[in-house]
């Protein structure tokens, strides 16, 4: 029972510590850190059976939109392999590998580790928060390599580790307006770390 306490404590002091360096993002379950949307799911379960319902009603758009989608074989559990403190990630992989694939005699200057996520909101390319579209039936993934560090040894002094960012076009649903149904839209996510100096 204490071993359970303390282990409780810790999560929520991480999450008090998460919090305080994120912004709340306000009527969303969602922070905002590091120029990215971090939330626990959709929130309402209202939501969801809009998503549904709109998914259901309209197989054909949905399949010219995202492709063929199928029932899956097994219980969709939108937790299962998550991580506890960003709610969206499925698959955390090491940090990138200090060698090179191409060449073995390079490194990378800047330190990132690669996530697949399943976000369920994001802001859009108009700075609108749209809800991503991750249901049973379809499920969006993106790959994301974020920077674990502003200098490195070798990325130091009068250079810095930067965060750089990719558009992807996935389908979205817009809350506020049940009328345009789910669409696709644009959104940012990051791509890569590059290792940026000033000029001379």
């Amino acid at each position: 029972m204490t071993q359970k306490i303390v282990i409780g404590l810790l999560w929520l002091s991480v999450v008090i510590l998460e919090a305080s360096e994120a912004e709340l993002v306000e009527g969303y379950p969602c922070i905002r850190r590091n120029n990215q949307i971090y939330c626990t799911g959709l929130g309402s379960p209202r939501l969801t059976e809009k998503i549904d319902k709109f998914i259901d009603e309209n197989k054909a758009l949905i399949r010219r939109m995202f492709g063929d989608f199928e029932e899956p074989d097994h219980e969709f559990n939108p937790n299962v392999g998550r991580d506890d403190h960003n709610g969206h990630i499925i698959h955390k992989r090491p940090k990138r590998a200090k060698s090179n694939s191409y060449n073995s005699n390079k490194i990378d200057s800047c330190e990132s580790s690669v996530e697949i996520v399943t976000p369920y909101w994001a802001s859009n390319s108009a700075g609108k928060i749209r809800a991503i579209v991750n249901t049973q039936h379809l499920q969006q993934a993106i790959q994301q390599e974020v920077c674990q560090s502003v200098q490195t040894k070798r990325c130091n002094n009068d250079c810095s580790c930067e965060q750089k960012y990719k558009w992807h076009r996935l389908l979205a649903y817009d809350p506020d307006d049940d009328c345009k149904g789910i669409f696709m839209d644009w959104f940012l996510f990051p791509s890569c770390c590059v290792c940026r100096c000033n000029v001379l």
